[in-house]
């Protein structure tokens, strides 16, 4: 983002940023910071992951930041399962900056909430609870933020299965705690959230307690002052002033760095098993924008994530389907009229293929997201199969009438024709038998496609030979050794060869429809593994982190509430 000149009326995305989004493979852990302009924000935010100047740092009176600045992680980290997940920083632009109006800074910490993994809260000094007064857009969280597609009474209730965990970083502290504290996070709990506190004002006790009742988890952390010399201050990524910072800020710097990769993992979506992506992200930032652009409107999460979904299920269904085809095409455009065998072959291929492509482009997607968009797949690639097997049934048709049509004028006819000449004396019954043995013969070698079409054109030529052989009665009779059943048996013969070959076929048939059930259900056996494992971490996590919550609360005397989550 920019500084504007003129005032901001809108939040706008920058195009190149989810660009950038979009090119990440896999999970996403979004760590932001937000809190009081010119307080260090972006400089704690790069070095908390060891990179020198990932935001601009600002010396002046007016803040560098404007909206949120947006960076990814090249390194990839590993959760507790070893499944990789990339880390995007966002860094905002100042609360209560002079630039800004109040409407601002609301859209902006209310974006954060809705994206992150991570916030981290930097203030300096240790606050008071006046300080905690003035963070009254926490209180309001509810106003500005929907769960679930149907706003429930008790929405607010749940909001930290979908809001990030809550990180208060003070800036430049250098006064020790009271000896009852044992860290800054017991001092927090037991004091400055403490609802039953001496000095405690109903307003400050409504913000400490939409912190623990909202976000999945709360710590903090606290940093001296880098140095005292306004000048190394200012310059602290300048090599000829490294030497002049105090040793203990960067300390304590290392070891909030380690707290906070401590906590680092995939964001997980309003829907249980399911995990943002760099791709969900991009789609995720344009939905909420949007709707926090849109006067009266209020940022759904559960909407959001549906859309998303719906929108990534059919771009790879289609893109599934695509596949199918045109491995179907390239493999037997040429090749029909064939056997149904080779159709089949290629349609194993086809849908080893398309099914591993959808399995991977619904990876962080759960069963019940994804399965009426395979059980559509599977449906949608079994009526273009049978499109291809009608298409070979056809042009096999079509092949075989023709051949038999050339056979019966090129071998039998000749002969028929000799037979009502004045030859026809000297011919033999066997010499018609072997005028049909012969076309037996050679159909069977040169006939292309299904073979119960093959068998039913083969079978359908025997009425037009016995309408020959009926015309011809008369001077077949005359013949020694002519045979009135033979025909009939060879007729018969090929009726049962039909039969034979399509009881093959629908056999064939049904072991496909087994085989492509089997392959489905083997993907959504993939799917529910991985559902498992990733569910079973985000248990532990969750429980871990609920445990924490419940006990910050209980320790802040916030009873009720704990109760009740």
């Amino acid at each position: 983002t920019t500084k504007p000149k003129v005032e901001r009326e809108t939040l706008t995305v920058v195009p190149k940023a989810l660009d950038q989004l979009r090119e990440i493979k896999g999970h996403v852990c979004v760590v932001s910071i937000a809190g009081p302009c010119r307080k260090g924000k972006s400089y704690i935010l790069s070095k908390a992951f060891e990179k020198e100047l990932v935001f601009p740092l600002g010396h002046l009176l007016d803040q560098e930041t404007m909206g949120i600045w947006l960076w990814v992680v090249p390194e990839k980290f590993k959760d507790s399962t070893g499944r990789e997940f990339t880390v995007v920083l966002m860094d905002s632009e100042g609360i209560d900056a002079v630039s800004s109006k109040q409407s601002d800074d609301y859209r902006i910490f209310t974006l954060l909430v809705l994206l992150s993994s991570i916030m981290i809260y930097n203030s300096t000094g240790v606050p008071q609870r006046s300080d905690l007064e003035g963070m009254d857009f926490i209180v309001k969280l509810p106003q500005r933020i929907q769960l679930h597609t149907k706003q429930q009474p008790t929405d607010d209730q749940h909001f930290y299965e979908a809001f990030p965990y809550f990180v208060w970083l003070l800036r430049d502290v250098v006064l020790n705690l009271p000896t009852v504290y044992k860290t800054i996070k017991d001092y927090f709990i037991k004091n400055l959230f403490n609802c039953k506190a001496e000095g405690n004002t109903e307003k400050a006790r409504k913000i400490a307690e939409s912190i623990l009742k909202y976000f999945s988890g709360f710590d903090a952390f606290s940093l001296p002052p880098p140095a005292y010399d306004e000048e190394v201050v200012t310059n602290l990524n300048d090599e000829k002033f490294k030497s002049q910072i105090h040793p203990e800020f960067l300390k304590q710097t290392e070891d909030f760095k380690a707290v906070l990769h401590s906590k680092l993992s995939p964001k997980k979506s309003i829907n249980k098993g399911e995990f943002v992506t760099g791709e969900a992200l991009a789609a995720l930032i344009e939905l909420f924008v949007e709707a926090l652009n849109t006067p009266g409107a209020v940022p759904n999460v559960q909407n959001a994530w549906d859309t998303f979904v719906q929108t990534k299920c059919n771009d790879v269904l289609a893109d599934a389907l695509k596949a199918y085809e045109q491995e179907m095409t390239s493999f037997v455009e040429k090749k029909i009229p064939c056997e149904a065998d080779l159709l089949q072959s290629a349609h194993k291929n086809a849908m080893e293929k398309c099914l591993e492509m959808f399995r991977n482009g619904t990876l962080s997607f759960s069963i019940k997201s994804v399965d009426k968009y395979l059980k559509e797949l599977t449906d949608k690639t079994d009526s273009i199969m049978t499109s291809w097997l009608d298409k070979n049934r056809r042009e096999t048709e079509t092949f075989c009438t023709q051949l038999i049509k050339e056979l019966k004028q090129d071998i039998l006819d000749p002969v028929l024709a000799r037979l009502r000449s004045q030859e026809g004396s000297k011919m033999q019954f066997g010499d018609i038998v072997a005028a049909y043995n012969e076309i037996q013969q050679k159909y069977s070698s040169n006939a292309r496609g299904a073979k119960n079409v093959k068998a039913s054109v083969f079978m359908n030529f025997h009425p037009e030979l016995q309408k020959d052989m009926q015309q011809n009665i008369h001077l077949l009779q005359l013949m020694k050794d002519f045979d009135k059943t033979l025909a009939e048996e060879k007729a018969a013969k090929a009726a049962l060869e039909e039969k034979k070959q399509k009881i093959k076929e629908e056999k064939a048939r049904c072991e496909k429809e087994n085989r492509d059930k089997e392959r489905e259900m083997e993907v959504l056996r993939q799917k529910q593994q991985e559902e498992k494992a990733g569910l079973q971490e985000l248990f532990e996590k969750n429980l871990k982190d609920q445990r924490e919550q419940l006990t910050n609360m209980m320790e802040a005397n916030f009873e009720e509430q704990r109760k009740d989550r």
